[in-house]
């Protein structure tokens, strides 16, 4: 079982919203425990099985379900990442300003060696009060300083010179390394092993050359410094132990109590940050702007709509006691979120033949998950191309448009986008051909005029990736559309988890590998690559499900062997397991029940699907967290540490003569 710290991070905080929705929408008492936790669990994950009609729900046990999965709504959680990313940024600048005063600091208060002046002293009055003295000591005073204290500072030879290549010396890792979680270690700086290679040699000498200049820079600058002492006119005047007392007595003085701690305020944050604070900045921006335009468009369509409508669905609404403006909003929202929920018992079986509402419905469906990082890179793009070039925030936009995973997780690179927008586009279209195809002759969706027919078999495709509302009753659907929705269901989730671990820009991939290190075919690295994600996401996912399955049939196994329930059937129970562990929300029914078939579950059944719903929610999260803060200097380092491999992989190269190297691009 896989837990990593984004997984635990995610599992605690989708467990907090489950319990504290669970908390408030038991209070009323008008469910049962088990019934709430399954609502509060459904909500929580944007599942949508419910147990209970929502429209029995009193209206804050609705407004429950209807805050909760906003704040845990994919869109909502990056948001929440970037304005984190943010913060670090900002912890890790006023880090490097306060390293960089103290150190200014530091170099500032050491006694110089060509000049040391006293502070002044205080002098007592005869009246009591002190005031400062303007005269200097006599030379008496002077005269019985210590001599030890009057010394000149000199330069001499040390007594004793140790063999600097032997011995033990401390190896401070590089940024990289560190963020790995590398430790200090001590190495040997012998080099007399008999092993080494001619490879570790050139790297040897490459490192020594380096530092051969870098010693020659830093013995110019003490040269210089030494010749400046040497040639300064008159004599150093020495710092005494009353001076240097007089010294703390003054600092000290300085502190007082009631001065709080200094703060290193950001002079100029964006310049500091460099490009990616400040394409972080545009990216929250963007991300919030598109989250609320996405719930206010979807408002501003449904609304109008509902109030002009045929008096056949409004007044449907008023039997089932539903207000017309809180539809509409809710709608928006359950769309959006691709929660599934809604406030009709029928899902959106009674606005089969609405064209209007259908097409913004999929719309906002495929907005709010499906296309979500689609359609916010080309809100980027459009961004780029109407905003004139000699705008400050072009740059921006160019870095989100090339380094996307830099600065947010669903956020893909061109071709990964495209690749995605094509596999959406396929997949879509055969649930479309198969839903008319196969149900040509059943009245269950013929009824429909073609055209109608049409828009409710799109609806239908979109709901089945995630939102989980139907416009037909898949009780009565073809068996063969019934197998193709749960194999939708089951990898709804793939297009995108595929496209958010394949396009990690911080992933670890090797700059180069030997032969022998590899996994993946000389000819079909990327392609080798995905596969290997797919395998591991496979693997992940099924034993989930089987288990889940298994469970629920032990414990309804009287009702399964039960003739006279033909409703209550093995395949009927894994379309429930696989709609919960996907978060979808379709199911079959039960035909006397308006809600999903887990209202006809025991309470253990019932809580299985709970944990297939909260475990699903996380099958879609990348393996790790991408680098939170990267400032300009340390890119560069990482750049130069970069270089240095590269060029010591390339005369490995040459020294491994026949063994081809792999190269792989991090982006």
């Amino acid at each position: 079982m896989d837990i990593s710290p984004l997984n635990s991070v995610n599992h605690a905080y989708i467990l907090t919203c489950t319990l504290l929705a669970f908390i408030i929408f038991v209070g009323d008492g008008n469910v049962s425990t088990t019934d709430a936790f399954f609502f509060a669990a459904s909500c929580t994950t944007e599942s949508g099985l419910n147990p209970v009609d929502v429209k029995a729900l009193k209206l804050y046990q609705q407004l429950v379900i209807y805050f909760f999965p906003i704040i845990t709504n994919v869109g909502f959680v990056n948001i929440v990442v970037v304005i984190a990313r943010l913060r670090w940024y900002k912890k890790a600048m006023r880090e490097h300003v306060r390293f960089s005063t103290s150190a200014s600091d530091a170099q500032d208060t050491l006694p110089s060696s060509e000049t040391a002046t006293a502070p002044p002293t205080l002098e007592k009055r005869h009246d009591g009060r002190q005031v400062p003295s303007d005269h200097v000591q006599d030379t008496s005073e002077q005269a019985s300083v210590d001599p030890k204290e009057s010394r000149v500072a000199t330069i001499q030879w040390a007594e004793e010179v140790r063999n600097a290549g032997k011995g033990k010396a401390l190896r401070v890792p590089g940024p990289r390394d560190r963020e790995r979680g590398a430790p200090l270690e001590e190495v040997d700086l012998e080099r007399n092993d008999d092993d080494r290679i001619s490879v570790l040699g050139r790297r040897n000498r490459r490192d020594s050359s380096l530092h051969e200049r870098i010693s020659h820079a830093t013995t110019t600058v003490s040269v210089d410094r030494i010749a400046s002492s040497l040639f300064v006119i008159g004599q150093t005047a020495p710092m005494r132990k009353t001076q240097s007392r007089s010294l703390a007595d003054t600092r000290a003085a300085n502190i007082s109590g009631e001065q709080r701690p200094p703060k290193y305020e950001l002079e100029d944050p964006d310049k500091m940050g460099g490009i990616e604070y400040r394409s972080l900045k545009l990216m929250l921006k963007v991300a919030v702007g598109y989250f609320v335009g996405l719930h206010l468009l979807g408002v501003l369509c449904l609304l109008p709509w509902i109030y002009r409508s045929p008096a056949k669905y409004h007044e449907y609404l008023a039997e089932q006691g539903n207000d017309r403006a809180w539809w509409a909003i809710y709608t928006s929202q359950t769309m959006i979120s691709n929660l599934g929920f809604t406030l009709t018992p029928d899902s959106m079986v009674h606005f089969a033949d609405a064209t209007w509402p259908l097409l913004v419905m999929t719309f906002l469906a495929y907005a709010g998950n499906t296309c979500y990082p689609i359609l916010l890179r080309l809100l980027i793009w459009v961004m780029a191309k109407i905003t004139p070039k000699n705008k400050s925030i072009q740059q921006p936009l160019a870095f989100l448009l090339n380094h996307p995973r830099r600065c947010y997780t669903l956020l893909f690179p061109s071709t990964p986008t495209w690749i995605l927008g094509f596999i959406l586009f396929a997949l879509n279209a055969i649930d479309i051909i198969l839903i008319i195809v196969l149900d040509l002759n059943n009245p269950a969706v013929n009824y429909l005029e073609p055209a109608n027919r049409f828009v409710a078999a799109l609806f239908q495709s979109a709901s089945a990736r995630h939102t989980g509302t139907a416009t037909f009753n898949l009780a009565n659907v073809s068996p063969a559309v019934q197998f193709s929705l749960l194999v939708m269901m089951y990898v709804a989730v793939y297009p995108i988890a595929i496209s958010v671990r394949a396009s990690n820009a911080y992933e670890d991939k090797p700059v180069a590998q030997y032969s022998h290190e590899l996994e993946l075919d000389d000819d079909a690295n990327q392609s080798g690559y995905l596969m290997k994600h797919i395998r591991n996401q496979l693997s992940f996912d099924l034993w989930y499900i089987f288990l889940g399955t298994f469970c629920i049939t032990t414990a309804e196994a009287g009702r399964i062997a039960d003739n006279a329930d033909p409703a209550f059937s093995v395949f009927s129970i894994m379309f429930e397991v696989v709609s919960g562990y996907g978060n979808v929300g379709l199911s079959l029914g039960y035909p006397t029940n308006s809600a999903s078939l887990s209202g006809e579950f025991t309470i253990f059944s019932k809580l299985v699907i709970c944990a297939m719903m909260i475990r699903g929610r996380h099958r879609g999260l990348p393996y790790a967290l991408d680098r939170a803060v990267m400032l300009p200097e340390y890119e560069e380092q990482n750049r130069d540490e970069s270089q240095l491999a590269a060029e010591a992989d390339g005369e490995m190269k040459q020294e491994w003569r026949g063994v081809p190297i792999r190269k792989f691009r991090t982006q």
